[in-house]
């Protein structure tokens, strides 16, 4: 009879999950969102910057005409 090896065949496992990452998928968002606050207040600043070059335009304000055509405090004709 012949001698059993001392060394066992190492037995098949299921496979393993493959293994996560290091940053969750909050981070990620966290991250792109930083990203989008930074460069929103960025081109709010440029447009910002520009009313200072510009004068306001040269506008005239509108006349009103009275309405009604009379004098408001006379009282109407017929009473």
């Amino acid at each position: 009879m012949a001698k059993k090896s001392s060394k066992r065949e190492p037995e098949k496992k299921a496979p393993k999950a493959p293994a996560r990452r290091g940053e969750p998928v909050y981070t990620m968002m966290a991250f792109i969102t930083l990203v989008a606050m930074i460069l929103g207040c960025v081109l709010l600043y440029l447009d910002y910057d520009e009313y200072g070059k510009q004068s306001p335009p040269k506008e005239t304000a509108p006349t009103l005409k009275p309405l009604g055509g009379e004098d408001v405090a006379s009282p109407p004709k017929g009473l």
